[in-house]
């Protein structure tokens, strides 16, 4: 069983394949009758219409692997993989001699449907168990394989912050969209093949439909519904697509092709150029490019100060695979075409590379490959370079990257995202959900900065700042980042939306600050708060008056109801750690002297054991009973008994007496999963991370199987 590699030249091989001709009545003939049947129309690329007569043959004969390679492979190139993936699973069990790389395929299908274990271990048979033609090249591929399938998982377990929308049905259609090419800000040009019925092509049927540009105007997210693109490009008979403007805007290149009675495509690049407000008459470029006997297409055009150097793809003799990306530079008058260059190693492969894009901003090459590593079929790279000078490749990740084929990368005017074609599940298709190319469009994801800045301010005079402050980022009751407050700069913390945090500020001879709690909701921009924090000194003998402190009567137990008091006390004590209180505890004059200072004693040192045993470090309280000596209120009146005086006057109070210096307020470690200082200014970088592709200029590993 020889390979097949999938020939794509502008996506519409697939297209012809999606044929309905009237299949002959199965029962009535022989298996022989069938295979040569199923031949003919295999042999035209009508491989839809071939699958009900080798499934027949099939039935008739379920040893018949010849049969059961043949729905394989029209499966394949169908690119219906889960049935593929079935029939060469079938195939392999059927043991035959004469397919021994149907393992290899089984890998490969299993690799399109994104089994990438299953796949790295049916790969990893097959490297054992081959033994056929050319084992050490086609083992060396198994691995490259593997490796794939490596790559693929680990791109999945990172995904870039990208997201990927179909165009819809304004745009796509049931056959195949191609070269998608922005215009401006808001006009998107491609190639569709359309058709309200089902296109019939085989040796004796004249193609009377033939993909054409179009274009769709953009408003955000919504795209008009297609009409044709004006200009002297689309031709009544050849398939016209692949359309790139230099530049400066004079020029455009595209591609006519026309398949031949096997439906291979043979396709050919022009040029128009806009002169007095119209577009010329496309000419045929010369044989520099479009090389006698080879199927040219897909150009792309880098713009230098001596003209334009075309980038292309074309199947021409001493390349390195089926097709390689060539350029040929045009002088800067127009009229003369150097003969066309390989691009060599670093970009191209023992398989295909297609659909190249060139970005002249910055210098760097977009385009498809299925002889690199990578996810499943054609995936898309970019290599910095220009003429024969690239880089080695990078691989664009998932999930611009998917197991199935995408290929078309472009970007638009802004860099922030553009389009590209796939036949990924969600396609709009005729047989299955595989078939077919759509356009889709893909935006980066851009990180949205929510910023908070700051200063710290005297509570009193409201304008003058406090240098020197521990300003605390707080969440969940955890600080997660600090900084010190400066004169000559606010503060800054990148925050998180959907979370809530709030900034505290300490000072040594100042009260702790608290701002209010900051909310983060999601935005579609970046957001940033100026949130400032006022503390107040910590003055000499200052008291702080917490209410509600009970005790049993005549006694030093503390009462229940006494905590929720003395907790909002603790709280200022947590905040504020360079405090030293006494706590003051006072009776009224019933009883002695004598019991009413230790009974005093006791019940202060019972707030004290209390806040101890809360955390608060033993030298920063100092217990004091005073009895009945600095009333608050008369005891009695004329002699008589004041009950609310003496209520008033049994109490417990607190006073500030000192304060520790060079103290810092320390918290549990919070671990929100995220750097509060990272990016904190806010920044528009949507590079995504890229999969650098190692190169061996030596390596002669054969083309990639599809």
């Amino acid at each position: 069983m020889k390979p097949i590699i999938k020939i794509v030249f502008i996506g519409l091989m697939i297209a012809f394949t999606q044929v309905n001709a009237q299949t002959n009545d199965l029962s009535k003939m022989t298996p022989a009758k069938m295979t040569k049947e199923g031949d003919y129309l295999f042999k035209q690329g009508s491989y839809y219409n071939a699958i009900p007569y080798y499934q027949a043959v099939y039935e008739k004969d379920n040893t018949n692997a010849y049969a059961a390679n043949q729905v394989a492979q029209c499966e394949f190139l169908v690119r219906d993989y889960k049935e593929g993936e079935k029939w060469f699973k079938t195939l392999v069990g059927m043991k035959s001699a004469d397919y021994q790389l149907a393992l290899y395929y089984y890998g490969s299908m299993l690799k399109y449907n994104a089994k990438y274990d299953s796949a790295k271990i049916i790969f990893q048979n097959f490297i054992t168990a081959y033994q056929g033609e050319n084992a050490p090249a086609y083992k060396k591929l198994a691995q490259a394989q593997i490796d794939g399938c490596d790559l693929a998982k680990q791109m999945m377990a990172n995904p870039l912050k990208v997201k990927i929308t179909h165009l819809g049905t304004t745009v796509n259609g049931p056959y195949t969209e191609f070269s998608p090419m922005p215009i401006g800000d808001s006009l998107l040009l491609f190639a569709s093949l359309k058709s309200d019925t089902v296109i019939k092509a085989n040796a004796n049927d004249k193609f009377t439909q033939y993909a054409e540009f179009y274009v769709s105007n953009r408003n955000d997210t919504v795209y008009s519904q297609n009409t044709l693109y004006t200009g002297p490009f689309n031709s009544d008979d050849s398939h016209t697509g692949n359309g790139s403007f230099s530049p400066d805007g004079q020029r455009f290149y595209f591609t006519r092709c026309n398949p031949d009675n096997t439906l291979k495509m043979t396709c050919i690049i022009y040029s128009s150029d806009y002169t007095n407000g119209k577009w010329s008459d496309p000419v045929k470029l010369p044989e520099q490019v479009n090389a006698p006997g080879s199927n040219n297409t897909q150009p792309t055009v880098e713009g230098t100060k001596d003209g334009d150097i075309i980038y292309f793809v074309s199947d021409r003799a001493n390349g390195l695979g089926g097709k390689d990306i060539w350029y040929s530079v045009r002088d800067k008058n127009g009229n003369t075409y150097e003969a066309a260059k390989n691009l060599g190693k670093k970009v191209n492969t023992g398989g295909d590379e297609v659909t190249p894009y060139y970005d002249n901003d910055t210098k760097i090459l977009y385009y498809s490959s299925n002889g690199e590593v990578g996810m499943g079929g054609f995936d898309i790279f970019r290599s910095k370079g220009e003429a024969s000078k690239f880089d080695n490749p990078e691989n664009l990740g998932y999930p611009i990257n998917s197991a199935d084929d995408d290929m078309y990368f472009v970007l638009d005017k802004s860099k922030k995202g553009g389009y590209l074609v796939s036949n990924r599940p969600g396609t709009i298709s005729l047989k299955n959900e595989t078939c077919c190319d759509d356009i889709w469009r893909f935006d980066y994801q851009r990180k949205i900065n929510y910023i908070v800045i700051g200063n710290v301010y005297d509570a009193e005079n409201k304008t003058q700042l406090i240098p020197g402050a521990n300003v605390s980022l707080m969440m969940d009751n955890q600080q997660i980042a600090s900084s010190i407050s400066r004169m000559d700069s606010p503060y800054h913390y990148s925050l998180i939306a959907g979370k809530s945090f709030l900034i505290q500020a300490s000072k040594d001879g100042y009260f702790t600050g608290n701002s209010d709690p900051i909310n983060i909701v999601t935005k579609d921009h970046d957001d940033t708060m100026r949130v400032n924090v006022y503390l107040k000194k910590i003055p000499g003998n200052a008291g702080i008056k917490i209410a509600n402190i009970y005790y049993d009567f005549d006694k030093a137990t503390l009462r229940p109801e006494s905590k929720v008091g003395l907790d909002s006390l603790y709280n200022i004590l947590k905040d504020n750690p360079s405090l030293i209180l006494e706590i003051g505890s006072h009776t009224d004059t019933m009883g002695t002297h004598e019991y009413n200072i230790n009974l005093s004693q006791a019940r202060a040192q019972s707030v004290v054991d209390y806040l101890i045993g809360k955390g608060v470090a033993k030298n920063r309280l100092q217990a004091k009973g005073y009895a009945e000596t600095v009333p608050l209120a008369p005891n009695t009146i004329n002699g008589k008994d004041n009950p609310e005086g003496r209520q008033e006057n049994r109490r417990t109070e607190f006073r500030i007496i000192g304060t520790i210096p060079n103290t810092t307020i320390i918290y549990e470690k919070g671990n929100p999963n995220f750097n509060p200082n990272e990016n904190a200014k806010p920044s528009t970088d949507i590079t995504p991370k890229f999969y650098q592709i190692k190169k061996n200029d030596n390596d002669n590993t054969p083309p990639m199987q599809h």
